[in-house]
């Protein structure tokens, strides 16, 4: 590796080729490009640019931007700012409230997206007034997406906006991802399981259809929504009930208890463990739940956002999907609706309209 390239670089140019290669391929481009006793400081690196990828695709997925452009940060004229992130153009509606999308006009930001293994996030000084600065050259509102990694498999964000120019430091706690801006950039809410929510999954060793496999009871062949065992909510069969059962796992279902009815058929018992998640949360989590046959993970969004011209973000868990899944758990009472503090003020202070 040449001596003249600095952290930063030597990670961004990792970041590039680990999105386009295989495992094996990038921990042979790390021997090569990485010092000794470097390689934790350089991969810490890679991994913060990566949650750039996180947040930009999070936000695709949840449809609420109609632009969400990288900006190139090497300027070849130097001056008094750090680039930002991202530029922003949303569009979202308030859904808890019944306000469509034509109620919002187009609000262009610029964004920063930060991590911390903490549960604070930090910055002042002359950073943050470099950061500003470039925000000024567009004439733009500075916003910073904050993403709390010690719960790394939850999509937890904060998003606050930089809106009190006389402050000399900028402090972002987990706090801020029901205070900031977070549900109105993404037009959130909250969805909590029925208190009494009881799922009894049916598995049969015999059936064909193409549905959860279990490896001890077989084929799921029904998914019963109950409460307390007592009251049928609502039920899927076979392969219908496929994703709704992917959706459920983000609740951390437990299991607690398995009737086997005869050799062929084997009801689970299953329990939320989780007792509420953001919508986000749910996009996030399902996407996360398909492995490869080494049990590795396979959503990735540096990979994806590089391939987002091939089609990639096709077979992607959306919005769209996850709200048609919802919508009869919402209507038959297994899921209710939670509103996240002061959306519609939040909402209309970025230029909502009744």
């Amino acid at each position: 590796m040449s001596t003249d390239v600095t952290k930063i670089e030597l990670a961004k140019a990792l970041k590039a080729i680990k999105a386009v290669s295989t495992e094996k391929q990038f921990e042979q481009a790390k021997k090569i490009y990485i010092q000794s006793g470097g390689e934790d400081s350089v991969m810490s690196a890679v991994n913060g640019l990566s949650e750039e990828d996180e947040f930009a695709l999070l936000t695709k997925l949840l449809g609420t931007a109609n632009h969400i452009i990288g900006f190139e940060q090497r300027p070849l004229v130097e001056g008094e700012y750090i680039v930002a992130d991202y530029f922003l153009n949303i569009k979202p509606a308030c859904s808890t409230h019944g306000k469509s999308r034509d109620k919002f006009p187009d609000f262009k930001c610029v964004v920063d997206v930060k991590s911390t293994k903490k549960d604070i996030f930090k910055i002042g000084g002359n950073k943050l007034q470099r950061i500003r600065n470039f925000a000024d050259l567009f004439g733009l509102p500075l916003f910073f997406a904050v993403r709390f990694l010690r719960f790394s498999n939850s999509a937890l964000w904060a998003i606050v906006q930089d809106n009190d120019r006389n402050a000399t430091f900028i402090h972002v706690t987990i706090d801020n991802i029901i205070n900031g801006f977070r549900h109105v950039f993404w037009d959130e809410y909250c969805l909590t399981p029925n208190p009494g929510l009881i799922i009894v999954a049916t598995f049969s060793k015999s059936s064909m259809v193409s549905s959860v496999s279990h490896p001890n009871y077989g084929t799921q062949i029904e998914l019963t929504f109950t409460e307390n065992e007592n009251k049928t909510l609502y039920a899927l069969h076979n392969e219908e009930a496929l994703l709704t059962s992917a959706l459920m796992e983000t609740y951390n279902l437990e299991e607690i208890k398995v009737v086997k009815v005869n050799d062929d058929i084997t009801l689970q018992y299953l329990k939320p463990t989780l007792m509420t998640a953001f919508l986000a949360d749910l996009i996030f989590k399902t996407n996360k739940l398909p492995i490869d046959e080494f049990g590795r993970i396979i959503y990735d969004a540096s990979k994806l956002i590089v391939r987002s011209d091939t089609g990639a973000h096709d077979n992607l868990i959306n919005r769209k999907i996850v709200e048609s899944l919802t919508r009869p758990l919402i209507d038959s009472h297994v899921l209710f609706v939670g509103e996240i503090k002061d959306h519609l003020t939040l909402w209309k202070s970025l230029g909502g309209q009744e």
